[in-house]
């Protein structure tokens, strides 16, 4: 709420602490800017991209469709490098594949094609459906052209994919 302007990050930190959440405030620090606390959550991000990237069936699935492991924790280490403390807060917050898919979207409307690309290499390693893991690596490979027919298509596809 607090990346989105819903809240202010004071309001953001209190309901935090209603709810004893030390992660959350830490959540909020960094989208106010807090170095450390930016630092910090990039470090969770790599860390669980990694840890579920390297289990036996993403890596096979990943491998079947003649993706580079290595080559894509590359790209997301690369992206998230790049991120500000608000658009991290944004690739963490959605809870399923539909809010992974309408923060991308959302990305791209505000031209942050980083931050839309590791939304979709990052649903591509943490759902467990292999259609949708199919899906968002379409999406992220063909990301992000809005003119591009394939990024067209393969945005489409995730649309009617969740519909």
């Amino acid at each position: 709420m607090v990346a989105f302007g819903v809240k202010t990050p004071e309001d953001g930190i209190k309901l935090c602490e209603e709810f004893n959440d030390e992660g959350c405030v830490d959540f909020v620090l960094a989208v106010k800017g807090n170095s450390a606390a930016v630092k910090q959550l990039r470090e969770r991000l790599i860390d669980a991209f990694h840890k579920r990237i390297l289990e036996g069936e993403v890596v096979d699935l990943l491998e079947r469709l003649n993706f580079n492991v290595k080559s894509l924790i590359n790209e997301f280490e690369g992206l998230v490098d790049g991120l500000d403390g608000k658009s991290l807060a944004q690739l963490i917050a959605p809870g399923d594949s539909r809010a992974s898919l309408a923060f991308m979207l959302y990305a791209l409307i505000n031209g942050n094609e980083e931050l839309a690309k590791a939304h979709s290499l990052y649903e591509t390693v943490v759902t467990t459906s292999k259609l949708l893991t199919r899906l968002f690596l379409k999406a992220y490979k063909e990301c992000c052209d809005l003119k591009s027919e394939g990024f067209r298509r393969a945005i489409a596809k995730l649309f009617f994919y969740h519909v």
